[in-house]
């Protein structure tokens, strides 16, 4: 899973997320990024709001969320619980496709604690699966 955003000079920042919950009225979403590598992040959502986030299998389907921004917080005990079950699938998937030492140190590489938990709702969902569909907005 990954977080994009932009300052007001249109320069991209990037992180990396350790998790995330789709709410149940599937309007918004929060996803979870290291507090260490949200700076960022946080600056350019709250000066213009506009965030997109990526999540991707192993298997290459992957779609991307844009959206605006709705809140932050540091995260819960039950949503860092959730991290930790993310990343224990992330590794098993890793290690599906890559020697079992490089997946270790790819999941260790992966800064989760403390976390930031990001809220934004959703405003457009596109296709990100390579193939003749990608890029395309879905309904």
């Amino acid at each position: 899973m990954h977080v994009g955003t932009r300052d007001a000079k249109l320069h991209p920042a990037h992180a990396f997320a350790a998790g995330a919950i789709v709410s149940e009225d599937r309007q918004t979403v929060t996803f979870l990024v290291a507090e260490s590598v949200s700076g960022r992040i946080l600056r350019d959502l709250r000066d213009n709001g506009r965030v997109a986030f990526t999540v991707g299998l192993v298997s290459h389907e992957a779609y991307q969320l844009k959206g605006t921004y709705a809140s932050s917080r540091p995260a819960d005990e039950q949503e860092l619980a959730l991290q930790e079950a993310y990343l224990a699938k992330l590794a098993a998937a890793a290690r599906q496709v890559f020697p079992e030492e490089f997946a270790t140190a790819l999941i260790r590489a992966i800064p989760y604690r403390p976390s930031v938990a990001i809220t934004f709702r959703v405003e457009e969902v596109f296709l990100q699966t390579p193939g003749p569909g990608a890029g395309s907005k879905l309904a």
